[in-house]
Parts: structure tokens; C-alpha cells; sequence
């Protein structure tokens, strides 16, 4: 460009006679041509480096907003270079997941101590109703039990957090084995069967009999929280209903009650940590259950479904690979 500029600026010289070689010595003409094609080059090159370093002068802006924990910032992915504008669509995207990751560690924060200080007032407040010396022995079994309810609570609490932390983390060990699917989740109903009785419960079973391979001890939880979910949200003498059935290739197990079921705000985020709908706290939970069966489907590479709602019940469908399974008979109640 600063070559195409110098000679037409020589030829126009050359024309109104500025340069003439029968009356000027000719270094002359040549070193005012170097001096014109030297300044105009840096000027270019100027402009040049200024245009071409400016994405680069933002980017570092913008990065060293995100050293200070700005992450709201954002750059214009509107760029006529495909690199820059890769560079920037790259940057706007690790920017928003870091926002995300900012917000739900503050939830995190805000809903442990949350969830830890409610037990810890009420340990506080019957353990300190326990020293006084007039109380009657209904009353002092009362506040015991108290206690250890809520300890009961801050154990499970705890559980759940350190469990959910190692899968999101994947460092639990994913140990598999052949057992029996139905079987377990007999196992599970017998192990909830005080709960389950204490309300005249109808429980009704339809179980395939099955050989499952996987982890034996993550699906336990599962059917343990879904099924204790099932009697927690149930009132007395209601029905529920577990299936497990081979449907497309795939295992389908169904768990269905006939409780209080979920409003659609409820229902969409039911699987969220901490989420509870019950904001009485009149049943005990602490709104990781659901979360934890949620990512220990998808750790199986199956999938699970909600459905549910208001004074008519919900209903939990999982769906795991059936490759993984053998099945031995029919039905089996």
C-alpha cells in the first residue's frame, strides 16, 4: 500500500514538474520519495497495529476483570476475523459458566447454613430444656427424641453432601456386580415397612424378576429416597404402586403414590439441590434426595421422568440400558 501511494504521489510530481532530471540533480527526487514512503509507511503501520492489537487490548481487559471476579463481563463476538470472533464466543462462554458456578456456590453456602442451623437451634433449645430439673419424664423423652431427630438430620445432611460431592466429583468408585433388581427392591420396601404400616399404606407390586448389573449400593438409594419420598407424601390409607418391567430394550421402573403431588413450580424443580417444596418443614428432608437419585441415573446412563400433580399423586418412571440386564422368569409378585 505505502508503495502504490509513494509512486502515484512521484508520478503526480513528475507531471506538474516538481521532479525534473534535466535540472535537478537526482538524488534529490529519490530521497524526498524514501522520506514520503517512510512517513507514510509508519503512519500505516500505526494504524495497522493499532486495528489489529485492539481485540488483543479488550480481551486482556476483560480477563483481568475476570482476575477481580467480574464475571458478568462480556465481549462483542461481531468480528470480521473468524479467529477473534472463535476467541471472544470462547471467552463469553467461560465467563457465563464461571457466573453460574459463582451463584450456585453462594446457594451452596447460603442453604447449608441453613440447613445446618435449623437442627443446631433446636439440639441448642431442647438440650438446654433438658437441665431443668421440674420437667416430667413425658417431657424429657419428648426433648430427647427431639434431639436425636435432628441429629438424625444433620448426619443425613451430611451424608447426602459428601455423597453428592464425590459423584459430581467422580471420585467415587464405581463398583459393579450381578444382583438381583427385584429383590431389592423388596429389600427397600421391608426396610421402610415401619413407615409404610404407620400410615395403612396400600402397597402393590408388579416386579419382573431380574439380574441387574451395576452398582448395588447407589441403586439401593435411589429406591430407598424415591419409595420413602412416595410414604412421606402420602396421607393414610393411601395406595402406591411399584413396577419394574422390560419396555424397548430398556428396564422401566415405576413408582407411583396417590398423595399430595406438586404444583408445575414444584414439579420443574424438583430435581434442583436444596429444593423443597414443602416449606412448612413439616416433613423432614433437606432437598438433596431427589438431586442424588438424579445423578446416579445418569451415572448409570439411564434417565428418569416426573410426573405429577396436586391432590392426585406423582409418579417416577427410571429407565436403565437393559443390555446390563438378564432376565431369568415372568413376573415374579
Amino acid at each position: 500500500m505505502t508503495s502504490v501511494i509513494v509512486g502515484a504521489i512521484a508520478i503526480f510530481l513528475y507531471q506538474i514538474e516538481v521532479f525534473n532530471p534535466d535540472k535537478q540533480h537526482p538524488y534529490l527526487p529519490i530521497a524526498l520519495i524514501l522520506t514520503i514512503s517512510v512517513l507514510i509507511g509508519t503512519v500505516l503501520s500505526a494504524g495497522s497495529a493499532r486495528k489489529i492489537l485492539k481485540p488483543l487490548t479488550d480481551f486482556n481487559a476483560a480477563l483481568a476483570k475476570v482476575t477481580q471476579g467480574d464475571f458478568d463481563v462480556a465481549l462483542n463476538e461481531h468480528q470480521h476475523t473468524k479467529e477473534i470472533r472463535e476467541l471472544y464466543t470462547n471467552f463469553n462462554k467461560m465467563t457465563k459458566e464461571l457466573s453460574s458456578i459463582e451463584t450456585l456456590r453462594d446457594d451452596f453456602i447460603v442453604n447449608v447454613s441453613h440447613e445446618f442451623k435449623t437442627p443446631l437451634t433446636a439440639i441448642e433449645g431442647y438440650a438446654t430444656l433438658l437441665q431443668d430439673e421440674h420437667i416430667e419424664d413425658y417431657e424429657r423423652q419428648d426433648y430427647t427424641q427431639m434431639i436425636i431427630q435432628s441429629v438424625h438430620q444433620l448426619s443425613t445432611l451430611t451424608g447426602n453432601i459428601l455423597q453428592l460431592s464425590k459423584i459430581e466429583n467422580n471420585t467415587m468408585p464405581l463398583d459393579k456386580e450381578f444382583f438381583r433388581l427385584d429383590e431389592q427392591l423388596r429389600q427397600v420396601i421391608v426396610f421402610l415397612e415401619p413407615e409404610w404400616s404407620a400410615k395403612q399404606i396400600d402397597l402393590q407390586l408388579e416386579l419382573d424378576r431380574l439380574d441387574y448389573y451395576g452398582n448395588k449400593s447407589l441403586l439401593f438409594q435411589v429406591w430407598n429416597n424415591l419409595i420413602s419420598n412416595a410414604i412421606k407424601f402420602s396421607e393414610e390409607n393411601d395406595s402406591i404402586y411399584v413396577q419394574l418391567t422390560t419396555e424397548n430394550e430398556q428396564i422401566k421402573v415405576v413408582i407411583r403414590d396417590t398423595g399430595i403431588g406438586m404444583s408445575d413450580s414444584v414439579r420443574q424443580k424438583a430435581f434442583d439441590k436444596f429444593y423443597q417444596g414443602d416449606r412448612t418443614r413439616h416433613t423432614f428432608g433437606n432437598g438433596l434426595g431427589l438431586a442424588l437419585v438424579k445423578r446416579i441415573i445418569d451415572m448409570s446412563y439411564g434417565t428418569i421422568s416426573l410426573e405429577s400433580a396436586e391432590h392426585v399423586g406423582t409418579t417416577f418412571t427410571i429407565l436403565l440400558p437393559f443390555e446390563q440386564a438378564v432376565i431369568k422368569s415372568q413376573p415374579n409378585l
